[in-house]
């Protein structure tokens, strides 16, 4: 009897493959790319193995940009994301997802917005401890947790924010994979399931690579782009689904 190959299966693959294109490219994205697709090919998978993908694509990016981390500044966001994470976790248990997917998704298109307008500010570990609070509310509460630090970053070198972001992100992904194993949300499945995303996520961190030249000259417009990207689509999921 021949074997039945499984499209959902290799769609989702080449979805996460395309994602963490972008995300060795910029240093995030994968999910403005990834979590669409996923989402309706097999929303179980979300949002865990996307978390596994992007600890691999982000590890490998960090250590191929790891001479470029300021590991004392990102000190600040590293301890600011727990107490966020709290609050977000609090939050879903007394506000409705939908109104804090807006409610985010808002500030997030907002801050773009008047960032184009702003004098370039420092991303020093005052401003990045700030946007890590953010960060961590806004992952738990939306999984957009990167447009807050690529915005508090967005006037550095487009090395040196490529490779804070890769690293705030495994440190993220690291936090969230632990949650979801003591809650029990990660079963031996889904770690098996990642398992056969690796290769994935490691092609399209070979692949991004490549493009890293290409997008530094236009390092600051791709990265406004992704925020905005990635907000509107909580915005537009956060209103089908209050409507629904």
């Amino acid at each position: 009897m021949p074997l039945e190959f499984d499209y959902i299966w290799l769609i989702c693959a080449l979805a996460l493959f395309l994602g963490c294109v972008v995300q060795a490219a910029i240093g995030f994205g994968m999910a403005i790319v990834a979590a669409p697709i996923l989402v309706v090919m097999q929303p179980q998978w979300v949002p865990y193995i996307l978390t596994v993908t992007a600890l691999v694509v982000s590890a490998s990016n960090a250590w191929q940009q790891r001479n470029a981390i300021q590991w004392r500044t990102m000190t600040a966001p590293f301890i600011s994301r727990i107490p966020g994470t709290v609050l977000g976790t609090w939050l879903l248990i007394v506000m409705s997802v939908a109104t804090l997917q807006i409610t985010v998704a808002t500030m997030v298109l907002l801050t773009v917005v008047v960032s184009l307008w702003l004098k370039p500010f420092p991303a020093n570990a005052r401003n990045l401890g700030i946007a890590g609070f953010v960060s961590g509310v806004a992952g738990t509460t939306t999984s957009i947790g990167g447009p807050p630090m690529a915005l508090v970053m967005q006037h550095g070198d487009a090395r040196t924010i490529r490779a804070n972001l890769s690293i705030f992100f495994v440190y993220s992904c690291v936090i969230s994979l632990v949650g979801y194993q003591v809650t029990g949300l990660m079963t031996t499945t889904t770690w098996l399931i990642s398992l056969t995303m690796v290769p994935f996520a490691l092609l399209g961190f070979w692949t991004g690579k490549h493009l890293q030249r290409f997008v530094d000259n236009s390092f600051r417009p791709i990265l406004l782009t992704l925020c905005s990207l990635s907000a509107s689509f909580a915005l537009v999921n956060a209103l089908l689904k209050s409507t629904a």
